[in-house]
């Protein structure tokens, strides 16, 4: 018996089992009519299982007979295959079971179609073993009304649960793409933005479940999901989760729960007052994993890990990131500090620290928004009018005055920044923070103190020269207007002629050059194909990330902050496959063949991504939900109509176009799936080539390790396009 032919035994055999038991010869009878082969097999199957009803004893006796046909089935118990085909018979008149998407230690996750409301969902399944256990059933039905409390966009939300002869599962929300653990084993270290986000919409998910009195217990990496689509964080596995402060016998005092890598000192000691601090410790130690690349007490067995965080405090995290991920770094190490009562006392608060390290205004949650911009504002304020006290022709008093006032600006700022900066990030980073320039701001402004993710030093150089001349010419000269007049308020007297001549020819000097310097940019711009708005934002506008940016003509313009090759844009595939071959072909000789295998790895890769694109935009053209639901209905008012020939075959032909609709959304959903790993294995492939330049670079060769680094990633590049 072929494998096509003997799915559909086990198909009708498993509709016939859930049918009454004097039903079934007659069922039987209607769906082989004309095979008495089939016919045949079924009966024995039936005959071999009349003295149970049960989906079970049905299983069992299916694989019994597909081991004496020699078809591949595997046996009950032999491993996750076995447990999809008990799945596939409990549950396939419900779902369509298409794929495995993982497994834990209680079950396994997979991807399936819910025939009713044709969507794709996740089912959980405990494994038979532990459902037989009053205790493993206990878990689960616990793990699903913990979960059924929760209604958040940044938590798996579940649809159903249930039992079905002997199969306990429960039905979630599908998050297509992958885990933070997947993304962190192939990338090594996130980018600081990324960083950032991820922890955010994490700790925004948290802070939903405490209100509602959940402790998760296991935030780490692997259930951490990011949706392919928005990019979302998206909280997944409340298995150990606690409720309140109730002291189930399913969780027991004294017992470690979590995960060594990222469980709190409290959970290592297994207290009872673990509560959501123990969460803001954990998704810490994944802040610090996702900025070093490695876990805060990496190394070692799981039992040398969990003392250590009992006896030690974390490693720093500031020496191991860059000046511009410091401030993020000083949130995180909050979190992970060892008495829980000096972490953030809340979820809500890590969020407000984090939305004052990144920079947005958050009036609602964050005391601290005003303190970016608020330092320059001060000093300007502080210049203009100690600019005024000092001129001679004002008395001491007048100047005093004048001077006093200069201050009133500044003493409130330091006010703000010791009522609201104080204890949550250094003082150095609270004057960086204060130091930031206005988001509108486009000019020249020292390096140290721009916004993290400030374009400035991404613009092409004539842009950047046109900002610099354009900010010397704003302070110059209003600075020589005022010299001037201070010159002949010192002297009593107008200047001489000659005097006169100076000051009026560097002013016109200045205007010249200025306006040379601007006539030359555009015309630089210009020439470059930029538009004119797109001209005035490259050469003058604000360096604040906008969609504005992603404009082709100006991303194009755009290049790397360090080297000649220009990033990728985030969630373009094809330009990450122009970045790696750009940087490819400007790797040091010492790196060059890395170089080579990842160009050949990137063009396969684009090439296959270009083409499931297609298909994919052809599969959602013919096979668009709306197509789906125009054929249901016409069929559903054929089958409210009288019987007749024509409208019997008309039936039945539109059944045969919802079945061509139906394999072709799931022939699109799988293509997505593909499409969405290729792109991320291609993102992996630029962070690894980026780590091994700038090694390259710096040491004058690569470590091994990053050679291995990289080398996984084409590997499995490769090896996808092979599939």
């Amino acid at each position: 018996m072929n494998d096509a032919r003997w799915q559909r035994v086990k198909t009708l055999f498993a509709e016939a089992m859930e049918r009454p038991a004097h039903e079934r010869v007659e069922y039987i009878d209607a769906v082989c009519a004309g095979d008495l082969s089939m016919r045949a097999e079924l009966t024995s199957l039936l005959e071999a299982g009349q003295d149970s009803a049960s989906v079970p004893r049905a299983r069992a006796v299916v694989a019994a007979a597909a081991r004496a046909l020699g078809v591949n089935t595997p046996a009950p118990g032999a491993g996750d295959s076995s447990l999809q085909h008990m799945l596939e018979l409990a549950l396939g008149q419900q779902y369509e079971i298409v794929r495995p998407l993982g497994q834990g230690g209680m079950g396994a996750v997979y991807l399936a179609r819910e025939r009713s409301l044709e969507r794709f969902v996740a089912i959980k399944v405990l494994r038979p073993e532990l459902a037989e256990a009053h205790d493993g059933r206990e878990r689960f039905r616990r793990e699903a009304r913990i979960a059924a409390q929760l209604s958040h966009p940044g938590i798996v939300p579940l649809h159903t649960f249930g039992e079905v002869g002997g199969i306990w599962y429960f039905v979630m929300g599908y998050v297509r793409g992958t885990s933070l653990a997947e993304r962190l084993r192939l990338e090594g270290v996130l980018p600081l933005d990324e960083a950032h986000r991820i922890l955010t919409e994490t700790a925004d998910a948290l802070a939903s479940a405490h209100r509602s009195g959940i402790v998760h217990r296991d935030i780490k990496p692997a259930n951490i999901l990011l949706d392919a689509d928005s990019g979302r964080a998206v909280l997944a596995d409340f298995g150990v989760a606690k409720v309140g402060a109730s002291d189930e016998h399913l969780t027991e005092t004294g017992v470690a729960i979590g995960t060594p890598h990222y469980m709190s000192p409290e959970q290592v000691l297994g207290a009872r007052t673990v509560d959501e601090r123990s969460d803001i410790y954990s998704l810490g130690a994944v802040g610090y994993t996702m900025l070093a690349g490695r876990e805060p007490f990496a190394g070692g067995e799981a039992i040398q890990l969990m003392r250590r965080r009992i006896a030690q405090s974390a490693p720093p995290l500031a020496p191991l990131v860059s000046a511009a991920a410091a401030p993020l770094a000083a949130v995180v190490m909050r979190c992970l500090a060892r008495d829980p009562a000096q972490r953030w006392p809340s979820a809500r608060e890590l969020g407000a620290a984090l939305a004052r390290v990144g920079g947005a205004d958050h009036t609602a949650i964050a005391p601290a928004h005003e303190l970016p911009a608020f330092g320059p504002y001060a000093v300007l304020w502080a210049m203009l009018w100690t600019a005024l006290a000092v001129r001679p022709s004002h008395s001491l008093g007048d100047a005093a005055l004048l001077l006093l006032i200069a201050l009133l600006v500044p003493f409130g700022f330091a006010v703000h920044v010791w009522n609201v900066g104080r204890g949550e990030l250094p003082l150095r980073e609270i004057a960086r923070l204060s130091f930031w320039p206005p988001e509108w701001w486009g000019m020249w402004w020292p390096a140290p103190l721009r916004r993290p993710n400030d374009l400035y030093a991404m613009l092409p150089r004539p842009a950047r020269r046109v900002r610099v001349a354009v900010s010397a010419f704003t302070v110059g000269l209003p600075a020589l207007i005022l010299a001037r007049e201070w010159l002949e308020a010192a002297t009593g007297a107008p200047l001489t002629i000659d005097g006169r001549r100076i000051f009026l020819g560097m002013e016109a000097l200045m205007l010249a050059s200025t306006a040379l310097a601007v006539l030359l940019s555009v015309r630089w711009a210009r020439s470059r194909g930029a538009s004119w708005s797109d001209s005035l934002r490259l050469l003058f506008g604000s360096t604040s990330p906008s969609r504005g940016w992603d404009a082709p003509h100006l991303a194009a313009l755009l290049s790397a902050r360090a080297g000649d090759v220009r990033p990728p844009r985030a969630n373009d595939a094809a330009d990450h496959v122009r970045a790696i071959i750009d940087l490819a072909s400007a790797l040091p000789a010492n790196a060059a063949s890395l170089g080579r295998d990842a160009e050949r790895a990137a063009r396969a890769a684009g090439a296959r991504l270009e083409e499931s694109q297609r298909e994919i935009a052809a599969l959602a053209r013919h096979g668009s939900a709306a197509e789906l639901d125009r054929l249901v209905a016409h069929l559903g008012t054929l089958e409210a109509a009288p019987d007749d020939a024509d409208e019997s075959e008309l039936a039945d032909l539109l059944q045969r176009q919802i079945d061509v609709v139906q394999r072709m959304q799931l022939r699109c959903e799988l293509l997505t799936h593909e499409r969405a790993r290729t792109f991320q294995l291609v993102r992996a492939l630029w962070r690894r080539l980026i780590l091994v330049r700038d090694v390259a670079m710096d040491s004058g060769d690569v470590p091994t390790a990053q050679r291995e680094y990289l080398r996984v990633v084409v590997e499995e590049l490769e090896t996808g396009m092979r599939g």
